[in-house]
């Protein structure tokens, strides 16, 4: 059974995560898991041993505590859920997670500009998109619409991205809408490979599912997206990108983590692993 992860930190952006992803994993009819990275609080050596024993074990029964209600909950609307209370960093135990799980993907809520991921690890956004295996569903705190609505997949058109135009297109199943596959092209950007190369094979593959196209040029991507997403009304937008930046073509990290930070939308992360 394939199931969905959220990383939950009990504060409000985390609470909205895992309410979209309680909703997807019944939907999608996947399992959910509930994940709490608990870095336990640096105490004056001159504590005793035992008061510093007894603060953990109360500090982890309270954890078990909130996170099982947040378990009975999941279980009350019929689905599969259980947690996982870890003590190592976010990432480590989310790629734990992922060897033992068929994960689809990892839920994460972000509040304002500095959001969960970064006031979780105490760094950018790029800690997880750098260091977790899983594809990352980053969720807005104040977004209250619905996920699946309308699915936008920003596309380069400069390198074989079949598999995760699948991917999104196995989302667009549970939307209304035809899965819109969209292009910006930056006026400073080279164009390395003919944009039709590109668009002919991927019209060929997918000529029996439900697919537009959108093209636009803008100056800069960010700007390009953002224009888009509000135009056509997209409610999820799936990038691909790579973790180190090797591939010419491929959404450099740091756009990627851009439009994160500015976009008012769920936007769904997939790395390139090639």
């Amino acid at each position: 059974m394939k199931t969905i992860v959220v990383a939950f930190d009990f504060s409000n952006g985390a609470t909205n995560a895992l309410n979209y992803a309680k909703n997807l994993a019944k939907i999608m009819e996947q399992k959910l898991v509930i994940v709490h990275s608990y870095s336990p609080p640096i105490l004056d050596p001159n504590v005793p041993v035992g008061l510093i024993e007894e603060t953990f074990r109360d500090s982890v029964k309270i954890l078990e505590e909130k996170l099982e209600k947040e378990v009975n909950s999941a279980k009350k609307d019929g689905l599969d859920a259980e947690y996982k209370l870890a003590f190592s960093d976010l990432s480590s135990i989310l790629n734990d997670v992922s060897k033992s799980e068929a994960v689809s993907f990892v839920v994460v809520g972000k509040t304002g500009e500095q959001g969960f991921i970064e006031t979780l690890i105490g760094s950018t956004a790029s800690h997880l998109i750098d260091n977790v295996e899983a594809p990352l569903l980053v969720i807005p705190e104040n977004y209250e619409s619905t996920i699946l609505t309308k699915i936008g997949y920003a596309s380069q058109l400069e390198y074989d991205e079949e598999n995760y135009i699948e991917k999104a297109l196995d989302f667009a199943k549970f939307s209304l809408h035809n899965l819109e596959l969209v292009h910006i092209q930056e006026s400073e950007d080279l164009n390395i490979y003919p944009d039709e190369q590109f668009l002919d094979s991927i019209l060929k593959k997918f000529e029996k599912d439900k697919l537009n196209i959108i093209q636009k040029e803008s100056k800069s991507f960010k700007k390009g997206i953002n224009e888009l997403i509000e135009a056509e009304g997209i409610s999820l937008l799936i990038l691909t990108t790579h973790k180190r930046g090797l591939f010419q073509g491929i959404l450099n990290p740091s756009k990627t983590k851009q439009v994160i930070k500015h976009t008012k939308i769920p936007i769904l992360v997939y790395t390139f692993n090639e």
